[in-house]
């Protein structure tokens, strides 16, 4: 009856429940701690609106009915309102991360205190940096029928996102040579920004196509920094983050996930995006020659140093001789799709390479958010 009762208690995987309630739960902890913005926070606590901003503020609370949806997330929704972006967060969706100055006991978006860091505010361009979006206003108010929601108002790029950027580019029948030649210093860019934000010490965790903006063919703007989190933070070596398959080092785990991002971009894009999935792993085209050179520099590779791998592996380099290489297998788990389609096998194994997901459905059922909630420590004004 005893083991019984132990059995029903053990998990597959030989792990108890107990501990996998435990283990998750720290995890998310981990992940839900805040940022430390301690030595920058004069960038919002000194920061008031001025009359333009609060007129802007006024404006769009009173023509909420004319804002159109962007899109919605697990933060809350996105906007659009004539030349502005309007994000809201919603409480209790996603744990609010750091405390908001001069709320006792009040916490707020990570975002917000990120974006006023690094994309600084319109009324004072001293404390932008280039490549990130800068702040129209930030403001709390209230944007339903039961509760005030946190906003962020940044300007519209009409490029959208990486996502649309495909879309359009997709249409116009360009070759994956024909692409990276266009949006490789575009690329360049983004690690440039990409390393102002690793030298200020913090990672940005999120690079992904929907969160890379374009405000043209050659300026890419990094953007949701709601994820940004201080190079020593305890997500960064949380069960969590290595279940996701991250790497220990937040910057290069950033790196490689841009490039991951721009390679996908690349291949999505173009007309040939199958041909482009037989070389990635045969390493003959500049664009593959740069990711395995920048994967086999693992685990200390910097944005710069990737920067310079890219201008080495420029897009109108000669392609390696046939002879030259040696092709690697895609992974065991594609390899059963060669019996329908040799494309679909090469397809599924480069779609592996180059995904950047990262879930946390697993750790919440298992830490019974369901019925806890999600475990936060960290209180504000005690």
């Amino acid at each position: 009856m005893n083991g019984a009762r132990a059995q029903s208690q053990v998990s597959p995987n030989g792990m108890s429940r107990q501990y996998l309630f435990l283990a998750y739960q720290g995890a998310l902890v981990a992940k839900y701690s805040p940022t430390a913005f301690e030595q920058d926070s004069e960038h919002w606590q000194a920061w008031t609106p001025d009359e333009e901003s609060a007129h802007l503020q006024d404006r769009i609370v009173a023509n909420r009915a004319t804002w159109r949806m962007l899109g919605h997330g697990w933060e809350g929704e996105t906007f659009v309102y004539q030349d502005s972006v309007i994000k809201t967060f919603t409480p209790g969706r996603s744990p609010f991360r750091n405390c908001a100055p001069g709320n006792a006991g009040e916490k707020w978006p990570s975002e917000i205190p990120a974006s006023l860091h690094f994309g600084g505010t319109e009324d004072n361009a001293t404390t932008a940096q280039g490549g990130f979006l800068t702040v129209k206003a930030y403001f709390m108010a209230v944007s339903s029928d039961t509760q005030a929601e946190w906003h962020l108002v940044t300007p519209l790029l009409k490029g959208g996102s990486l996502n649309d950027l495909t879309d359009r580019t997709r249409n116009e029948g360009m070759t994956y040579r024909e692409i990276d030649a266009r949006y490789r210093p575009a690329f360049a860019g983004l690690l440039d920004s990409l390393e102002k934000l690793h030298k200020a010490g913090f990672c940005h965790d999120d690079i992904k196509p929907g969160n890379i903006f374009v405000a043209d063919d050659s300026d890419w703007v990094l953007g949701d920094l709601g994820n940004l989190r201080h190079i020593s933070h305890p997500y960064h070596s949380s069960l969590l983050w290595k279940e996701n398959d991250q790497l220990p080092d937040c910057r290069v785990n950033d790196n490689i996930r841009a490039l991951r991002t721009y390679t996908r971009f690349v291949r999505d894009s173009a007309v040939d995006a199958d041909a482009l999935n037989i070389h990635f792993f045969e390493e003959r085209e500049p664009l593959t020659r740069l990711f395995w050179s920048a994967a086999s520099s693992l685990p200390h590779l910097s944005a710069t140093d990737l920067r310079e791998r890219s201008a080495l592996f420029y897009p109108q380099l000669e392609a390696k001789n046939p002879f030259e290489y040696v092709e690697t297998v895609p992974r065991p788990g594609c390899v059963w799709l060669s019996i329908f389609s040799r494309r679909w096998r090469y397809r599924c194994a480069v779609d592996d390479m180059l995904q950047t997901r990262m879930g946390e459905k697993i750790a919440r059922w298992w830490a019974m958010t369901w019925l806890f909630g999600v475990p936060v420590r960290e209180t504000c004004g005690t």
